[in-house]
């Protein structure tokens, strides 16, 4: 069957192109020269096609690349946006913090921003932008209390903070009897004259108790780490760490005892 298939198939393909010719020859000359050239005709135009293409994804590819290269600057711009909006609205709860600490009465109050802070690892010296700084000024941030000026000049002062070891401040536990004073150790706190039978619990919150009128009442200082009791001693070994974030803070409250701003 398929033997004598196929002959009639090469038939039928050779009548096929005697029609394709025989239709080519009856139409006009330059129809014909045009349907001879076409393959040629392509394959010369094939290299301009090329570099028209080439050409075409070169440039998408190049305006892709300014493309990409300005949203990433729009990125950068917005996220420098976005965090100086995040710094400007941190340093206005410190500013607001502050207000609410000048409550205090007895003191003159003004705000300082600090321009720098010392090497060591919990920064025990501060350098402030202040007009009216004056020795033994108190600066307080507003989480609890710093420290005091250590000396000042105009438009600045430099400041000494709990944790240096020649400040000792006078605290207690609001409602009760506790008389005691922190000092600081270079990188925590002592709590001197905490009776072992009275010792607070590990976590009690310490506040100046203003007594000796170097520091204003009621200001958080320390939170206690660690009360060991000392065999022998009337005094339990008491840790303590500040209160006071200052390594973080841009804005810090400055006061001065009412009689000695008024001198």
């Amino acid at each position: 069957m398929s033997q004598r298939r196929s002959p009639l198939r090469i038939l039928a393909w050779s009548g096929l192109v005697l029609i394709l010719l025989v239709s080519i020859q009856q139409l006009p000359v330059g129809q014909r020269l045009n349907l001879g050239m076409a393959p040629l005709l392509s394959v010369l135009q094939a290299p301009g096609r090329w570099w028209q293409d080439a050409t075409l994804w070169l440039h998408t590819r190049s305006q892709l690349q300014s493309d990409y290269q300005h949203a990433t600057i729009r990125l950068e711009q917005q996220s420098t946006l976005t965090q100086e909006v995040r710094s400007l609205r941190e340093e206005n709860r410190q500013l607001r913090a502050l207000l609410d600490i000048q409550q205090i009465r007895g003191y003159h109050w003004h705000a300082a921003k600090v321009q720098g802070r010392s090497p060591d690892k919990m920064s025990q010296r501060l350098i402030l932008l202040a007009q009216q700084a004056a020795p033994d000024d108190v600066i307080v941030s507003s989480d609890g209390l710093v420290g005091l000026v250590d000396h000042a000049k105009p438009g600045s002062a430099v400041v000494r903070t709990i944790l240096d070891a020649a400040i000792a401040v006078p605290v207690t536990i609001p409602g009760t009897a506790l008389a005691a004073l922190v000092r600081g150790q270079g990188d925590r706190l002592m709590v001197d004259f905490v009776p072992i039978e009275n010792a607070p619990k590990a976590g009690s919150i310490l506040q100046t108790s203003g007594a000796g009128g170097m520091f204003p009442a009621g200001i958080p200082v320390a939170r206690i780490t660690k009360v060991e009791p000392i065999p022998g001693q009337v005094f339990a070994k008491v840790d303590a760490e500040p209160i006071a974030h200052w390594q973080r803070e841009s804005w810090l409250a400055m006061a001065s005892a009412t009689g000695r701003a008024a001198q």
